[in-house]
């Protein structure tokens, strides 16, 4: 039995039309033909979940790795590895280099884009950066499963984007964090005079 039968039997036991099309997704002027757009949604949705299940599928792999990491480095080569891979993701962005020289640009930015606040005291060359309170940024977290210590992976992207920005050398301290317990995080940097040449 083909849809148009279906709804003729339908008719034929009473259902009005309209409620009939409602229910077999038909409009008043007759029989839908799958068309080429839906189709393309249903493969767009279908892409959609394997998509998402591979980043939640991604990053239970990677808290897996980080905690078996915990066995083989020590605290210090552990936290310079995901030191450099933070500073990798942020010279990915490119953000740095585009608003290189314009600090408070930046922080108008991250403000608009990501909700972040900033205090900056100039006399001591200190930054202090709060996200609002939310779940780990990093979508390859699952913040029930990675281990804090990857907030190194965030402070070498504070520090890659404060040095090129600022164009002298930096220091990041964590003083919050998601996976350390708060709702938000919270970075301080310390601002360090270029050294001569």
């Amino acid at each position: 039995m083909n849809r148009r039968e279906l709804l003729d039997r339908a008719c034929g036991m009473g259902m009005c039309s309209c409620a009939a099309s409602v229910i077999f997704g038909d409009s008043s002027s007759g029989a839908q033909s799958d068309t080429e757009e839906n189709k393309e949604l249903r493969e767009l949705r279908t892409e959609h979940n394997r998509c998402k299940w591979w980043l939640d599928h991604a990053a239970k792999q990677l808290a897996r790795l980080f905690e078996l990491l915990e066995s083989h480095l020590d605290d210090a080569r552990r936290c310079e590895i995901l030191e450099q891979l933070g500073r990798n993701c942020a010279k990915s962005l490119g953000w740095g280099e585009k608003f290189r020289g314009d600090l408070e640009g930046f922080f108008k930015f991250m403000n608009q884009k990501h909700g972040e606040t900033f205090t900056y005291d100039k006399e001591k060359g200190v930054i202090t950066v709060v996200t609002r309170e939310r779940d780990c940024d990093c979508k390859l977290v699952n913040s029930k499963l990675t281990p804090a210590y990857f907030c190194h992976c965030s402070m070498g992207w504070q520090k890659h984007m404060y040095e090129t920005i600022l164009g002298k050398p930096v220091d990041t301290e964590l003083k919050e964090s998601v996976l350390q317990g708060s709702k938000r995080c919270v970075f301080q940097i310390r601002i360090k005079e270029k050294k001569p040449s």
